[in-house]
């Protein structure tokens, strides 16, 4: 077993071993989160206010590298949110999409589309066949560009390591939540139950690190936000709402208390 460096120790604000506060550190005061409620995609800075609606209608939003855009879908369209406009506009209609992320360089959103991953570039809306062979659920280019973790549905969920550009895969491990690290030595799977989520070296596939759910709730629809640091997710029984989780030491922090919270995604200055 590879084993992630960072040891076990409590940072000085973390909650006790065995809690689950309603709130957030002071090293995420300015972190800005998205996430999809049944009415639409929403934004909160975690040190302001209210979470206020983006786009009626839309899941799944996924930050840009630079924190300004946000992609997600709605109906059957890619679409995108310029924070710094408050507009939002389509890049290209999609016949089943699911899940949507920026390519590295934040020039393409690449988005499933059934059996397909296809990347649209977000200035002249050309769109690329990217990956063949799924049905793809989940998607999470590594910063390099070089490959991509994916779930599928192929006798079950399943986690799969793509190259890039090539297209050539393997599969990690059973389970879902597929995605990276910012630094690209990690790929995560949830596994077990929904109750852990396993860090594996994105090399080898062996587990670096277990991460586990808070006391009495079980984990899913995962994204590691842009710092390695932390990971979002949510977090169910009763309802689902957005928890943030620190890969240190695997203390949690509920962010949100809506009671049907999904798909976060948290982008730290």
């Amino acid at each position: 077993m590879v084993l992630i460096s960072w040891g076990c120790s409590r940072a000085s604000d973390d909650p006790p071993a065995g809690d689950f506060p309603l709130g957030h550190p002071p090293e995420l005061a300015d972190a800005k989160l998205v996430y999809h409620r049944p009415d639409g995609v929403y934004f909160k800075t975690l040190g302001g206010g209210n979470a206020r609606r983006l786009v009626a209608g839309a899941r799944y939003a996924r930050w840009s590298p630079d924190g300004h855009l946000v992609a997600m879908v709605k109906d059957h369209e890619v679409l995108l949110h310029d924070l710094r406009t408050d507009e939002t506009r389509a890049l290209t209609q999609v016949s089943n999409p699911r899940a949507v992320g920026f390519h590295p360089d934040g020039q393409e959103v690449f988005f499933t589309d059934d059996r397909a991953v296809r990347a649209v570039h977000i200035e002249t809306g050309s769109v690329r066949q990217v990956l063949a062979g799924g049905p793809f659920f989940e998607l999470d280019v590594a910063n390099d560009g070089t490959f991509m973790a994916s779930t599928v549905r192929v006798r079950g969920w399943r986690v799969r390591r793509y190259e890039l550009p090539s297209g050539e895969y393997r599969e990690v491990s059973r389970g879902c939540s597929a995605g990276v690290s910012p630094n690209g030595r990690w790929i995560m799977v949830n596994t077990g139950g929904h109750q852990r989520l396993t860090l594996r070296d994105s090399g080898t596939d062996e587990i670096a690190h277990t991460l586990h759910a808070p006391e009495g709730h079980t984990l899913n629809n995962h994204k590691w936000s842009n710092r390695d640091e932390w990971i979002t997710g949510i977090v169910q029984e009763p309802g689902t709402d957005i928890m943030a989780q620190r890969v240190r030491n695997g203390r949690a922090w509920r962010l949100t208390d809506h009671g049907d919270a999904d798909r976060p995604d948290l982008f730290i200055p």
